[in-house]
């Protein structure tokens, strides 16, 4: 071969095996960790035996019966139970696993941060030192139903990604997130919003009604009445006389 065309084909060779490592490189996407164990657990529906990998983007699925364990580090790491889907994304310090179905158990410690999100709701550890909490949406809950949080040990934070509001749950109790939130139903006899308590209810249109109607006999026995006496002082007045006597002329 001309040294020329050799020296040419080489060169070209060169550029298209820098060209390969840099579209591959930009198109890697980071491990996040490794499944320590795995039963039934699959990703994108493949099958995953334990030691394989998860990179960020993945959807770890577990089957009935089925379960999985990854670790991110040393100090942080996911159960995730039977019937779950789960997506990863971030790096292995700093992780979000978003819940879609099915329940989780994050644990973390020390300088990662692992949190769980649902569509309606964000948990994390709520101080440094971090914390273990489970997070589970009930079999079949739509898009915005609550998720149930558990603080197994530490402290979380709970912010609902709607208004943007944050509690805190102590270790060992449980909540809803979004919190549930129910209508208080009026007590039977209370007072309406508008009617202070203690006043009178208005009386109705039937006891008006009822109160005329005696009005009115009253008014009538009492004008027969004074027409009654009337006629009987008209009668022994000086101008009409009572009845002639029998033996009168």
């Amino acid at each position: 071969m001309h040294p020329s065309i050799r020296t040419s084909w080489f060169a070209s060779l060169a550029c298209v095996l820098c060209l390969s490592a840099v579209t591959s490189g930009q198109n890697a996407k980071p491990a996040l960790g490794q499944i320590v164990r795995s039963s039934l657990a699959s990703l994108g529906g493949v099958q995953m035996p334990s030691g394989g990998t998860v990179v960020s983007g993945d959807t770890l699925t577990t089957a009935k019966s089925g379960g999985a364990l990854v670790k991110f580090s040393a100090t942080s790491q996911l159960e995730v139970s039977e019937d779950t889907s789960v997506s990863l994304d971030g790096t292995p310090s700093h992780l979000v696993a978003k819940l879609g179905k099915g329940t989780v158990t994050a644990s973390v410690q020390g300088s990662s941060y692992l949190a769980v999100s649902t569509s309606g709701c964000r948990i994390e550890p709520s101080v440094p030192a971090g914390a273990s909490y489970s997070v589970a949406l009930a079999p079949g809950a739509s898009a915005n139903a609550s998720a149930t949080v558990t603080a197994n040990q530490g402290s979380v934070s709970l912010m609902e990604t709607a208004t943007g509001t944050r509690r805190s749950l102590p270790e060992g109790q449980s909540a809803a997130c979004p919190a549930v939130v129910t209508a208080a139903r009026p007590e039977e006899g209370a007072p309406a919003p508008s009617q202070s308590a203690g006043q009178a209810p208005p009386a109705t249109p039937e006891a008006h009604g009822g109160s005329n109607t005696t009005l009115l006999l009253l008014l009538a026995g009492g004008g027969a009445a004074a027409g009654i006496a009337a006629a009987a002082a008209g009668g022994h007045g000086g101008g009409g006389g009572g009845p002639a006597s029998p033996s009168s002329p």
